[in-house]
């Protein structure tokens, strides 16, 4: 694991080692443990350890009794990042075993060897730990949506409310997701879902080939929703890249809900939504289709929605050290601009090879690269002109009005 740039790994509060991103985590057991004798040592002195700082290398700790959390980074991100990169992790596990779960038991034992109950979800904190370094969702806290017609997408969202009709009352949540972004979600009028419980959701749909071949009938529990309980997810691929996944408080709901899908799957390829939805994920938008002079790359996150759109990596940033450079660099503008010392509305950063522009508004955040010794002009008025094709874009961009019961 010391060849690598990022690693992670959890340990129980007795030391015993649950789970290591790279290596196996019984071989470093004796790191383990010395981690947790540094960890007590503080909390014998009724204090708390959160980063240590060591050359290169940055320890970031997050203690959430009974397990703790330990990112150990060279990659330039700030604790505040790597902290929230734990905390992600800390809501995997719980996604598989609940709050009370996982507190239970380790009254009961506090030797306990997490690993038995966790036994094959071991993937999904690998997915999760692998996306931290090449989506974007996580560090702007929003959902992507995949670009699509409005019609498409409204015609989309109207078939699963009325399919809700026919079901029984303990649906929650239903939507289509295609690619891993996110196409209409049907919602109760008072309950929105948390980007991270989302989040959690596509690590699960695209983490593992489990799901592709039929459909399941899993236990789920989404954190930032409830830690304490378990609600009950339908997941079924109606083809290669698109799912439907539907949220239920009802263990015993499964047959009523595949035969909804099937009506609904019906309907879909009825209206030709099916097709536009799988055509639509399988070319998504590059720089190249905006056409915008001098621009590399951009992100732009709506506030009001809480979604944010990216094109697709393009031209130099096909190559992987650029890629992680493009990434790095984007993570020190995020982090700057939300220092919670001092945040900043506009942040220009000159860098060997970019120049980056960060801006923040009351509706939206915005992030473009363009080449080094680049024009102040040139950059304004590309600036500008982005922001008008993503307003004239904006209904296939971002969904615009969810359908809700």
């Amino acid at each position: 694991w010391l060849r690598h740039n990022k690693h992670f790994f959890i340990l129980s509060s007795a030391g015993k080692p649950v789970w290591s991103r790279y290596g196996d985590e019984t071989q470093l057991s004796s790191l383990m443990g010395v981690v947790q004798a540094i960890i007590s040592f503080f909390i014998d002195s009724e204090d708390t350890i959160r980063v240590i700082n060591a050359c290169h290398h940055k320890f970031v700790f997050l203690l959430k009794d009974p397990l703790y959390y330990v990112a150990v980074s060279r990659t330039g991100e700030s604790d505040v990042q790597l902290k929230e990169q734990l905390c992600y992790l800390h809501n995997q596990i719980l996604s598989v075993l609940t709050s009370v779960q996982l507190t239970k038991i380790f009254e009961q034992r506090v030797n306990y060897d997490l690993r038995r109950l966790l036994g094959g979800t071991e993937i999904f904190l690998d997915s999760i730990a692998t996306l931290f370094n090449n989506d974007s969702s996580f560090m702007l806290s929003g959902l992507q949506c995949l670009r699509l017609s409005r019609s498409v997408r409204d015609q989309a969202g109207t078939i699963l409310r009325e399919g809700k009709s026919k079901i029984s009352k303990s649906l929650l949540y239903a939507m289509i997701v295609a690619d891993g972004k996110l196409v209409t979600l049907l919602r109760p009028k008072k309950h929105s879902l948390h980007p991270s419980d989302l989040h959690l959701l596509f690590n699960m749909l695209t983490g593992s080939t489990t799901f592709h071949t039929a459909e399941s009938w899993t236990p789920l529990c989404l954190p930032k929703f409830n830690s304490r309980g378990f609600l009950y997810a339908y997941i079924c691929y109606i083809d290669e890249k698109t799912t439907i996944v539907v949220i239920s408080t009802d263990k015993s709901t499964f047959f009523e809900i595949s035969e909804w899908k099937t009506n609904m799957v019906e309907s879909l390829k009825k209206e030709n939504i099916l097709p536009a939805i799988t055509e639509a994920s399988s070319k998504s938008y590059t720089m190249e289709d905006i056409q915008i002079p001098s621009l590399l790359h951009f992100m732009y996150k709506s506030k009001v929605h809480i979604q944010f759109t990216t094109p697709e990596l393009s031209g130099i940033y096909l190559n992987e050290s650029d890629k992680r450079r493009l990434y790095g660099l984007y993570y020190h503008l995020h982090e700057r601009m939300h220092h919670r010392a001092r945040p900043l509305k506009l942040y220009f950063v000159n860098s060997v090879k970019e120049l980056l522009l960060g801006w923040i508004t009351s509706s939206f955040e915005l992030y473009v690269v363009f080449p080094a010794n680049t024009p102040k002009p040139t950059i304004i008025s590309s600036s500008n002109q982005l922001l008008r094709w993503i307003k004239k874009n904006d209904d296939n961009l971002f969904i615009l009005n969810a359908p809700v019961f």
